[in-house]
């Protein structure tokens, strides 16, 4: 099984999935229909849905032997940019260590699921199994919107659970954060810098709007801390302004992310952006303020207790418990109704020059996953 999994990874990697938003990357396609054909070839029939103008998603439902309960499998099949790497769509092996654009994060885990996929082909589940492979993850997750809304309204029976197979060094990830994107453009007036009066500086606001943002980051650094996720946090992403030296500048914009814990509710964060748009408007004099919160993701938290985590720990029990430091589908998931949890392989360097996954974790998760869906049938102890 090693060497089969490794084969469909490097299959997977051939495939430029490099998201748009990342150097004009060429999406999906490609990938999606090179899994729809790996899945064909096995007797299954899968479904590739485009999302977008070209973007797509592959749905594959395994029926179900039985009455157990439902499952579904997910992995994003789009990765971030290629720059500075040698042969990124080209797989290598050192050692455990499978080395490629996409390998860890997280085509490896996209080759797990067509393993069992052929495993499935060969012996029916004792439920329904989901494999879902979806887009644009690695940007605004228009793949997983489209799967938690048209796909999962088409079907008569929803999932009782989830697994999201990011790569989570083989923990067993039941959290994380959730984020939200704010702006505020500031807009003055352009003059010579030798007559300052002539114009009306859209910079020097920045000042203390970029002062408030870190009062409010310290003060929730100094917040009592989530168990597994630790502290929630504010900084400053891009801050752009000016257009030459000798110019007072006529325009300024600043944006920053709210990353965001289980339990937190919108009002505290409406709270906190009207602050920041206040001291903004505080100071500004005769310049004018626009200020507007540019995206969110919710942040996601499974129960110990639920049936899918105690499942997965009493099949792999080294793993632990743990929240993620990242945002994944798994948020989605969780907020359409399905109980979601992350578990995924080890490795190293998502989106970086030196991206590997352990071919020998890929097997392990493998063997977990198969099992924990083999025993759906039976209570859990």
């Amino acid at each position: 099984m090693e060497r089969h999994i490794e084969e469909l990874l490097a299959g997977l990697v051939a495939c430029n999935s490099v998201n748009p938003a990342w150097a004009e990357g060429p999406g999906e396609g490609d990938v999606c229909q090179h899994i729809s054909t790996v899945l064909s070839s096995m007797g299954l029939k899968p479904e590739i849905h485009e999302v977008k103008d070209g973007r797509t998603n592959v749905v594959c439902t395994i029926p179900g032997r039985g009455n157990a309960p439902g499952l579904m499998l997910n992995a994003h099949v789009d990765v971030v940019g290629v720059e500075g790497m040698d042969e990124p769509f080209t797989l290598h092996r050192k050692g455990d260590k499978l080395y490629g654009r996409g390998a860890y994060d997280m085509k490896g885990s996209a080759a797990v699921m067509l393993g069992l996929a052929e495993n499935f082909a060969a012996e029916s589940p004792p439920g329904d199994v989901h494999l879902t492979f979806v887009c644009d993850e690695e940007d605004l997750s228009i793949g997983m919107e489209h799967l938690m809304g048209d796909w999962l309204t088409s079907l008569d029976e929803p999932p009782a659970a989830a697994i999201i197979l990011e790569p989570t060094e083989e923990q067993i990830g039941i959290c994380h954060k959730g984020f939200a994107w704010y702006e505020i453009e500031i807009k003055g007036k352009a003059a010579h810098g030798s007559r300052p009066e002539e114009g009306v500086d859209a910079i020097t606001p920045l000042g203390a709007v970029i002062s408030d943002i870190t009062t409010i980051g310290d003060e929730l650094a100094n917040a009592k801390p989530h168990p597994l996720l630790g502290h929630s946090s504010l900084h400053v992403g891009t801050v752009k302004g000016g257009m030459n030296l000798p110019v007072i500048a006529a325009e300024s914009r600043i944006d920053w992310e709210r990353r965001i814990l289980p339990g937190e509710n919108e009002d505290q964060l409406d709270a906190e952006f009207q602050r920041v748009v206040s001291t903004a408007r505080g100071v500004a004099g005769r310049a004018t303020i626009t200020a507007k919160k540019l995206f969110s993701r919710p942040p996601m938290a499974t129960p110990e207790s639920a049936d899918i985590v105690r499942r997965i720990k009493q099949v792999t029990q080294d793993s632990e418990l743990a929240g993620m430091s990242y945002w994944a589908d798994s948020a989605l998931a969780a907020e359409a109704g399905i109980p979601a949890v992350l578990f995924g392989p080890i490795g190293h360097g998502a989106h970086a020059i030196d991206e590997w996954v352990s071919v020998s974790s890929l097997e392990r998760v493998y063997k977990v996953i198969l099992t924990v869906i083999f025993e759906m049938g039976s209570a859990p102890n």
